[in-house]
């Protein structure tokens, strides 16, 4: 499996400038977007836009998906067939609501990989769940194949699909908990990586966005949805263990290490009951960490 995910950096793909930019945010992807940034009237011109940014040699060595448009649209097998290149790591699915559209666009990816020459399935797709029947069928969708790493939850159109009258979610999201644990769960049976939350539309509020990543990060999403560069360090922070965790991790292993030993699988450290869970957990903390700091 693809090492996961965690910030994924999107612009419309109108915006070539920018796009050749991203590599330099620090964010794990760039995602060149063919959807809700660009107007209908520039849906068809922008495909060759995305293509001249993906074929750059910024993207030789850095990973780069574009956004699609939806199944529903008519669009997704032109769009396909325009942006195919070896650069390209794969795309990003919008209003994924069942695994047949999965299906459908795999055979869009298959057919777009021979006539450019590209390995066949070298191109994985990324399902954007963000409506309730996406949600109810995210497991389906999420064994519909192989070339599937992950989801993304997109909270903004699902509010709107169910009903949820408010621009952005509440503070807690308690609106949020039942569809975001569900592609949570839905992403662990499938096999696949652990699901990223949507975007947070303000980009002059760093503390909501950083209590937003920390919110989501202790539901079981791996990482975001970025729309605006200086978004990434934060999302990056907030999708890491603090030093705090790492701290009592370590503490963690080491007396957990020094009781098994002895014969010992159940340790008090810190107040708290330390079994082989429990330490299969601060390992894995310990980990995402050492990651992290090689990634920076």
């Amino acid at each position: 499996m693809p090492t996961p995910l965690r910030t994924l950096l999107f612009c419309p793909a109108t915006e070539p400038a920018k796009i050749a930019k991203i590599a330099a945010t620090g964010a794990d992807a760039a995602v060149i977007d063919l959807e809700d940034a660009v107007s209908d009237a520039l849906k068809t011109s922008a495909r060759a836009d995305a293509f001249t940014s993906i074929a750059a040699d910024a993207f030789a060595d850095y990973p780069v998906f574009v956004r699609v448009n939806s199944v529903s649209t008519g669009r997704t097998a032109e769009d396909v067939a325009a942006i195919m290149h070896p650069h390209l790591n794969g795309i990003v699915l919008p209003k994924t609501d069942d695994a047949d559209s999965v299906r459908l666009v795999e055979s869009y990816l298959a057919e777009a990989e021979r006539s450019a020459g590209v390995p066949e399935g070298q191109t994985r797709i990324i399902p954007l769940i963000e409506t309730a029947a996406g949600v109810y069928n995210a497991v389906e969708i999420l064994r519909a194949s192989a070339r599937i790493e992950t989801a993304i939850f997109g909270f903004v159109d699902y509010m709107l699909d169910v009903g949820i009258h408010c621009i952005d979610h509440t503070p807690d999201a308690q609106e949020l908990l039942f569809a975001r644990s569900s592609l949570v769960l839905a992403c662990r049976i499938a096999g696949v990586n652990p699901p990223l939350d949507g975007p947070f539309l303000g980009v002059r509020n760093p503390d909501a966005l950083l209590a937003q990543c920390r919110q989501a990060r202790s539901l079981g999403l791996a990482g975001k949805m970025l729309i605006h560069p200086s978004q990434v360090p934060i999302a990056q922070e907030g999708f890491a263990p603090s030093g705090e965790e790492v701290e009592q991790a370590m503490n963690i292993i080491k007396a957990f290490t020094a009781a098994e030993k002895n014969g010992i699988a159940a340790v008090v450290v810190d107040g708290r009951l330390v079994d082989y869970p429990v330490v299969h957990r601060a390992r894995k903390i310990v980990a995402s960490a050492t990651t992290v700091e090689a990634a920076l």
